[in-house]
């Protein structure tokens, strides 16, 4: 009987923990600050290879060098 009764608190313990957890979960929310920065540094990235390189060519720069590339129009 004590098994018993031990397991069930063992079982109640770990659910409660769990869906304790599972409400605690930190959900990061960005401000407009930060969303912008990300964007102008993901614009920044872009302006490097605006249109990306294709295969078969005689060199494309694009974060860099590939030789055997060319860039896409």
């Amino acid at each position: 009987m004590k098994k018993i009764i031990l397991s069930v608190a063992v079982v109640a313990t770990a659910a409660i923990a769990g869906w304790n957890y599972q409400q605690n979960q930190n959900k990061v929310e960005m401000s407009d600050l930060a969303l912008a920065n990300v964007e102008a540094l993901a614009q920044s990235e872009s302006d490097l290879c605006p249109n990306g390189c294709y295969d078969n060519g005689t060199g494309c720069y694009c974060h860099f060098w590939f030789p055997t590339y060319r860039e896409a129009n």
